[in-house]
């Protein structure tokens, strides 16, 4: 009885986990910074996460990452993709990390939603 329960428990558990699914309204179109806020706002301009002790940089170690990634209909991001990345490597999986934190609402001019690929410039220090 238990084993039932506690197997209907986690089936609730993770059917109600709030993954999101990819939404495009149009076919996406590319965009650079100074164009990006024509779309899409970002909401959440401060964000923090951990990084597991396999995966941080030794202290005092800065460089930067370059990840192209899709903002869906919905705002949400998915396919990140490290265009560039200084000292090789090394920021990596922090990078896409921080492109998942992000969330976006569309612009009042982006009244269709329409969904765009970006390449942002994450600077670590």
């Amino acid at each position: 009885m238990k084993h039932i329960f506690l197997a209907t428990l986690i089936t609730l558990l993770l059917g109600c986990s709030s993954i999101p699914e990819l939404y495009l309204s149009d076919k996406p179109i590319e965009v650079t910074n100074p164009t990006v806020s024509d779309y899409w706002v970002r909401q959440n301009e401060e964000f923090s996460f951990r990084l597991p002790i396999n995966r941080a940089p030794k202290k005092n170690e800065s460089g930067y990452v370059v990840v192209r990634y899709l903002i869906d209909s919905n705002g949400n991001t998915f396919n990140p993709e490290i265009i560039e990345s200084v000292p090789e490597g090394l920021w990596d999986y922090a990078g896409v990390k921080a492109i998942t934190k992000q969330d976006f609402a569309p612009s009042k001019t982006n009244t269709s939603n329409t969904p765009v690929y970006y390449s942002q410039k994450i600077l670590f220090e």
